[in-house]
């Protein structure tokens, strides 16, 4: 009788089973399923009115893209957008350019804070720090109907963003080493401190937008930055991090297959 290694063990790989970008359709399918049905629970109101976080973006756009990992969890994140597109006007209301913010860029940005992609994800956190300092305050600035903001306190209000590059550089890998420790709260912490990187990367285009779009002064928008470290990044961070430890231990002892990229290839965790 043939034995088994343990990771053989650990490992299902259905024959046969279809995939894209090493997930199976099935799993890309019910993630983004979920993600567009839950559009309906809100779970964090726009502190400026116009509509909510829902469920399904709050938690399960941030599995999509921990358990799927960057590139199938996007694709699973635009087929939750369109779902909650239609069945969710208040937590998509730009429409189908809320499907890319809210729906397929979420995934993808929790995705890519895998230390695995840290040679994208830090270019493109760079990228999106210069473009909210410049548009449209600066790019088309008054022209386009934008009054310049008040630097240097435009630029320390989303500080976090500068601080969610630094965290997946210097600190990103020791969080996911951490997700293992035997300490119960080392773990829990590790899950929270893990979610911070992608929450600040997704947050920059994802309220910018909106800024153009309903023409913020740009005060009000200096104050949203401001109080996003209340509304969004700590109860995202708190939120998805429970659920994602929850949800990655009950996948790590099912014995299911670990798709490269995701929360659970431990390929890049050395030490």
């Amino acid at each position: 009788m043939s034995q088994m290694t343990p990771q053989s063990e650990r490992e299902f790989k259905g024959a046969g089973m279809a995939t894209i970008f090493g997930a199976p359709i099935s799993w890309i399918a019910l993630f983004g399923a979920l993600m567009g049905a839950l559009s309906i629970v809100p779970m964090i109101f726009y502190p400026f009115g116009g509509g909510f976080a829902s469920a399904g973006m709050v938690i399960f756009g941030p599995l999509s893209g921990l358990v799927l990992g960057p590139w199938a969890g996007s694709i699973s994140g635009l087929i939750g957008g369109l779902i909650g597109m239609f069945i969710s006007p208040a937590s998509y209301p730009l429409g189908f350019v809320d499907v890319i913010l809210s729906g397929m860029l979420l995934p993808l940005c929790w995705g890519l804070a895998h230390p695995r992609y840290i040679k994208i994800f830090v270019p493109v956190g760079i990228i999106f720090i210069i473009i909210t300092s410049l548009w449209p305050w600066v790019f088309p600035g008054e022209a386009g109907g934008f009054a310049p903001v008040q630097q240097p306190t435009f630029f320390f209000s989303y500080i976090w963003a500068t601080l969610g590059v630094l965290a997946a550089i210097f600190l990103q890998k020791r969080f996911l080493n951490g997700m293992t420790s035997e300490s119960f709260l080392n773990r829990i912490v590790s899950f929270i401190l893990y979610q911070f990187a992608p929450v600040t990367l997704w947050l920059m285009p994802w309220i910018g937008v909106y800024f153009v779009f309903l023409k913020y002064p740009p005060d009000l928008a200096t104050l949203n930055f401001w109080v996003s470290w209340w509304f969004y990044i700590i109860p995202i961070c708190v939120a998805s991090g429970i659920v994602a430890m929850l949800l990655t231990r009950a996948l790590e002892r099912s014995g299911l297959r670990r798709i490269q990229g995701s929360l659970l290839d431990r390929a890049e965790t050395a030490a």
